[in-house]
């Protein structure tokens, strides 16, 4: 009779997802560590941060009588299995599916699409609109300024842009 794996919760420690990923993957899980792209601001720029959709939780892919989820407990960012009473928190594997579908979407989204208007909030253009062409690499965009009538190609980095 085959075994059918089971997607369980496992607590982590606090902002320790991880972590504790890295180490249950260092002892051969399979986890799973739902992130979502998250604009903030850091020393005045805009960044995208990933951060945990769900914070101190992650998933982990076993067998039930897998040695390994009696490890999960002293395993360093993971404080333990969830439990419901005595048994391990189980969860439908089509949730799982449904949710790596769409965090694996949501890594590509981009911030801005290619005729988007922004406004510079920053650097010798501020409070100027443009529209956004391209992205340059991970830290700059290539948006279109009107100047004196006229239509220029500038470089600037992400930060300095916004929604307009």
């Amino acid at each position: 009779m085959d075994v059918v794996s089971q997607w369980y919760v496992v607590l982590t420690r606090p902002r320790q997802e991880q972590r504790a990923l890295e180490h249950l993957e260092q002892q051969g899980a399979h986890v799973f560590l739902p992130l979502f792209q998250r604009e903030c601001v850091m020393q005045g720029k805009r960044v995208l941060r990933q951060e945990a959709l769900f914070p101190g939780y992650l998933f982990l892919k076993s067998v039930p009588e897998n040695p390994l989820l009696s490890k999960v407990r002293s395993t360093l960012g993971a404080r333990g299995l969830l439990y419901f009473g005595s048994q391990p928190a189980v969860v439908n594997t089509l949730l799982v599916d449904d949710l790596q579908r769409r965090t694996a979407c949501n890594e590509n989204d981009a911030l801005y699409t290619k005729g988007q208007r922004v406004a510079l909030s920053s650097g010798p253009f501020k409070h100027y609109e443009a529209i956004f062409q391209e992205y340059d690499g991970a830290e700059r965009a290539v948006i279109l300024l009107s100047l004196l009538g006229q239509q220029s190609e500038l470089l600037v980095e992400l930060s300095e842009l916004a929604l307009a």
